[in-house]
Parts: structure tokens; C-alpha cells; sequence
């Protein structure tokens, strides 16, 4: 079993690193947790020795027990965004994990002159990502080439692997251009040498052989913009203008599609502002309607077995976490999002929402308070969530035999028209601020007076607080007020103990005695134990009258694997704004 198989070759690489004081914990541990050990203990691993063949197998099967629990994008689904005249080839832009693209020939790795990956754990580059997805099958294959060939690959040039645990038949690896700073314009042998990267690739791809279907896929990542600092407007003229030349030199191609997959926001911004200045040089023509991802996605396994549970389910728990905040947009990891709602706290060094959690070297306390105030004026801005609105018609069915539980401080569900009687958030939220000394018990208020008051009182440059008189102040003991969110010690939890008494007795009275299903949404490991520990303990502690959906992005769609194999779980990964699309807009669950 895949359970099974991961203890074992975890237990062996372990013993490998003479980390031996850890194989007795290792098991216990939370199975992202395990998966993210066996990652990084391959991602440090060389070459040499090669693993047993045996450990290899199991590796293989870990990575396609993942995979069936993974939502694939089939490349048949991503609709073109240019077709170049006179030749087969069309293009297209893709926002999401490239390892997650099936149905493709070949999928492009930013490599290093070594080929043999990134041996850094800590670095998110893309060729981790694809190391980590392909298996160390991948290292040993790069190894051979680069064994055969003595020298370290050249710039501009491209090889080419099997993709092994890939989804992509085929890895076309090519070292890009590496600027030695991040500010300055790249040189004419630069640019070159990156539109040579482009190139080489495309000849690689004339010998491949075709997918069933006769097509023949590539998808490029961003070459040279991460930590090789190629500017990232640059990198796409480059890209799209090298491209768009080798076909309409190449009428005979047998490349047929070319996807550029990005991650970032601001890429996807940069490829799509290019996209239409060259719609305006070519006629687009559409060679074939796409293929449905929802109508393929509705017939995966693990989303008709969750389905099934919810048609059996008579009552209904939704846990949810940050991951499904990020699906409306408001997602605390995205640098995008931060630059643009606060601008002028970027030379603090804050990138993320996530970075001022715990910040204490602001400037002022009306640079603070500037930042707060417009924090909770975004969030209580939001705009309304067509998501949660599916969430909350999907809801009527369970009548008043379900409860939501949740993490995010951001009072959404209640915005978005949810019973705020059937909603609890033990981690508070910011509809109220506290007194930071907890003077007394009660000293808790409503942040939206507060908050009106400020609002004139906000600098639209610096976003500072202009009137220092519009501080929150406690008015029992006159000292500062703090957003009510848990964050430490001080977090008054007096306004929340109320709905988690009512969640508590809706566990024992109703969701215990009947068939429960968990929609388990968005809870990674930011603080495991408040959803996903205690919604597997719900599970482990039932008599099999209560099962979990876990689904999300990484670890929020990772259910344990022995629950997994008892039926007792199932874990989806996939972005939620889809992946509750596919799952929850059925007939069946209408009212």
C-alpha cells in the first residue's frame, strides 16, 4: 500500500543520511509532512550510488498515487491565443503548475550548466519542481548525459530526457542566460543566448514522436527570470518573438502547440499585454474548440467518490482555511496582491500579508495604524464571491444540519449571506478589535466605528494615519487596541467562545449520530491544529459515520494516506475556484 511503501523508503534514505534519530518519528508525522522529508532528502541526494531498484519502484508508485489524487490540466483544454499563418502551430498561455499539464509532449526545464538539478531543498525554482515531480529517475538520466558529455552544458543549447513520473512524455532542459545582478539591461549576447534556449528547443521537439492524437505539445516555463534575474518584460519579447520567427521559418513543423506556462500574476500580466500586440500583426483563427476541463475533471475518481459521500451525507461540516481566501483573490502568500493595496510599505521590506504578522519595526504607531486601517478596509471591501455564493446554495440542501468552522479572520461566509449562527472562528476575526492588555474580560469592540472614523484620516501616499487622535483606544483602561485575530498570547478569545460551544454541541448532537461528511477547503499547515488535526480526528474517533473531503493546493489537498486506503478520507489537490466547480455544481446537490 502507498502508506506503507512511503514508510519504508523513508526509513531508508534516513538510514542513508545517518538521520537515524528521526525514523521513529518520521511515520507519525502528518503525511505532507513525510512527503515534504522524502523530497528534500532526494532533492540532496546525487547521482552515485544509484538507488536500489526496489526503492526506485516505490518511488514510482508514491508518485502515481499522487498523481491519481492530482487534478491534471490536458493540454486539449487550453484555448489558443494565437495562431501563426502558414504553419501548424498555435500558441497559448497557461497560468499553473507546469508538472501538472497531461497530454504533452514535452515540458521545458530551466536547468543549470550541471543538469542535475537544484540540490537545495529551500529553493522553489522551477527546476526543483520538476526534479521533485519526475522522481530521481530524472537526476540519473541528466547524470549519463552529462557523464557522456565531460563538459558543463552550454548556454543556449537544449537535452532531452523522459519525463518518468511526469505527466510529459518528454523534459527538454536548457540553461538560460544568468545576469549577475537584478538591475541593469542585458547584453546582445544575452538576449541571444535566451532566444537560442527558445530555439533549441523547438529543434528538439522535430524529434519526438507525435501524442496519440498526432499533435505534438511543448510547454516553455519562464527561462532565466527567476534566480538568474533576466528581466522578466524582456524575457518575454524574447520568448513570444524567437518563437513566432522559428515557426514561420519552420512552414513544415510538426510542432503543433505551444503553451507558455507561468506561475506568477504579474508574468501572466507581462505574456498577456504582449499576446495582444502581436493579435494585432496576425489573424487569430481558432482550429478547434477546446475540450471541456470540467466535463473531464467531473469523471475523475476522486471526484465522483466525493461526490458519492455527499449524496449519502445527511449532515455537513465546512472546514475552511487560507487556501480558500487565496481562491477569492485575497491570498496572503501573493507579493502581486501586497504591492498592489500597499504600495507604500514595500520599503519596509513587507512582500506579503503574511510578512506583518509578528512585524514590530514600523515607524510610527500612525504608520502602524495606517497600514490596519486600510488591512481591514480591503477585506470588508471584498467584493462579493461567486464561489461562496455556490458554497452557500450547496449548503440549503443540509437544511439546518450543517456547520462551518473556520480559520480565516476575514468574515467572508458572513458577508457572503451565511448564518453567522452556524459559523465559528476560533482564530478570531477582524470585524473586532481587543485590548492588548486584556484589561478587562469584555474589553472587545467593533473595528467598524474605528475604522470609519480613520478612513479621511488616510494618506493616500504614504498610507499613514494623519490624525493620531483615531487610534484605537481601550475605553476601559485608555491603552492601545489590536485587531482580534489570535497571534499570541494576548488574543482575547471571549467574542468566539460562544459559536465554538454551539459547533462543539453540533458535533456531539448531531454530526456524531448521523452520516457526516467534513468539506475539508483550503487548510494546509499554517496552523494544522485548529482544522486539519481536529477534522481527522473527527474522523479517526467516528464509527465510520463521518468522512472527509480534503481538497486544495500542496498540503490542503492531502489527506492521510491510510484513511485514504480505509475510505474513510479522500484528498484532491487542485485550485479551489475550479475544483469546487467540478465537485459541488451538480443537479443532485440543488435544493
Amino acid at each position: 500500500m502507498a502508506a506503507s511503501k512511503l514508510s519504508s523508503i523513508l526509513q531508508y534514505l534516513l538510514a542513508e543520511n545517518q538521520h537515524q534519530h528521526l525514523s521513529h518519528h518520521i511515520a507519525h508525522q502528518d503525511i505532507w509532512i513525510q512527503l515534504e522529508t522524502l523530497q528534500r532528502l532526494l532533492c540532496i541526494r546525487p547521482p552515485h550510488p544509484p538507488l536500489p531498484e526496489s526503492i526506485q519502484l516505490g518511488i514510482d508508485k508514491i508518485s502515481q498515487y499522487q498523481q491519481s489524487h492530482k487534478l491534471l490540466t490536458p493540454s486539449e483544454t487550453i484555448r489558443s491565443v494565437l495562431s501563426i499563418p502558414d504553419t501548424p502551430t498555435s500558441l497559448s498561455l497557461w497560468k499553473g503548475d507546469i508538472t501538472a499539464l497531461t497530454n504533452i509532449t514535452a515540458i521545458v526545464n530551466a536547468a543549470n550548466s550541471q543538469l542535475l538539478g537544484c540540490f537545495q531543498p529551500s529553493h522553489r525554482c522551477i527546476d526543483n519542481v520538476i526534479h521533485a515531480a519526475a522522481g530521481p529517475r530524472l537526476r540519473e538520466a541528466c547524470d549519463a548525459i552529462m557523464q557522456e558529455q565531460g563538459d558543463p552544458e552550454p548556454v543556449g543549447s537544449a537535452k532531452v530526457t523522459p519525463g518518468f513520473n511526469l505527466p510529459a512524455e518528454y523534459v527538454l532542459h536548457t540553461v538560460g542566460p544568468q545576469m549577475r545582478g537584478k538591475e541593469g539591461e542585458p547584453t546582445v549576447e544575452q538576449k541571444e543566448r535566451l532566444a537560442s534556449c527558445y530555439r533549441s528547443c523547438l529543434d528538439a521537439m522535430e524529434g519526438l514522436p507525435p501524442l496519440a492524437d498526432g499533435r505534438k505539445v511543448i510547454a516553455f516555463c519562464c527561462i532565466s527570470t527567476g534566480l538568474f534575474a533576466f528581466p522578466p518584460s524582456k524575457a518575454v519579447d524574447i520568448a513570444l518573438d524567437t518563437v513566432v520567427e522559428w515557426c514561420r521559418g519552420h512552414p513544415q513543423t510538426t510542432v503543433t502547440d505551444v503553451i507558455f506556462d507561468v506561475f506568477a500574476e504579474g508574468d501572466a500580466t507581462i505574456y498577456r499585454e504582449k499576446f495582444r500586440n502581436l493579435r494585432s500583426q496576425y489573424p487569430f483563427v481558432q482550429k478547434s474548440q477546446p475540450s471541456s476541463l470540467k466535463i473531464i475533471h467531473s469523471q475523475h475518481p476522486s471526484i465522483l467518490k466525493a461526490q458519492q459521500w455527499i449524496k449519502e451525507a445527511d449532515t455537513l461540516i465546512i472546514s475552511a482555511g487560507a487556501g480558500l481566501s487565496a481562491a477569492t483573490g485575497l491570498d496572503y502568500t501573493s507579493p502581486a496582491l501586497f504591492a498592489k493595496y500597499f504600495p507604500a510599505f514595500l520599503p519596509l521590506g513587507l512582500k506579503r500579508l503574511y510578512d506583518v504578522f509578528g512585524f514590530q519595526e514600523w515607524i510610527s504607531p500612525a504608520q502602524k495604524w495606517g497600514y490596519y486601517f486600510n488591512h481591514l478596509n480591503m477585506v470588508t471591501t471584498w467584493p462579493a464571491s461567486l464561489m461562496y455564493s455556490a458554497l452557500r446554495q450547496f449548503t440549503q440542501r443540509f437544511e439546518s444540519r450543517y456547520f462551518i468552522r473556520t480559520s480565516n479572520a476575514d468574515g467572508f461566509f458572513a458577508a457572503n449571506g451565511f448564518d453567522e449562527n452556524r459559523i465559528t472562528t476560533p482564530q478570531g476575526q477582524y470585524r473586532y478589535l481587543q485590548c492588548f492588555a486584556k484589561c478587562r474580560r469584555d474589553a472587545v469592540f467593533l473595528s467598524e466605528p474605528f475604522l470609519t472614523a480613520a478612513l479621511p484620516f488616510l494618506d493616500p501616499e504614504t498610507q499613514c494615519l494623519t490624525d493620531t487622535s483615531k487610534i484605537p483606544r481601550c475605553e476601559y483602561c485608555g491603552g492601545e487596541l489590536t485587531i482580534c485575530v489570535r497571534g499570541g498570547d494576548y488574543f482575547n478569545p471571549v467574542r468566539f467562545l460562544a459559536q465554538e460551544k454551539r459547533y462543539k454541541a453540533f458535533i456531539e448532537d448531531t454530526a456524531r449520530l448521523s452520516n457526516t461528511v467534513i468539506l475539508e477547503l483550503g487548510a494546509g499547515m499554517n496552523t494544522p491544529i485548529v482544522l486539519r488535526w481536529h477534522d481527522e480526528d473527527l474522523v479517526r474517533e467516528s464509527k465510520g459515520n463521518v468522512r472527509m473531503i480534503r481538497a486544495g493546493i500542496g498540503a490542503a489537498g492531502y489527506a492521510p494516506w491510510d484513511m485514504q486506503e480505509r475510505d474513510e478520507a479522500v484528498g484532491i489537490e487542485g485550485g479551489l475556484d475550479h475544483l469546487l466547480d467540478v465537485l459541488i455544481d451538480s443537479p443532485s446537490f440543488r435544493p
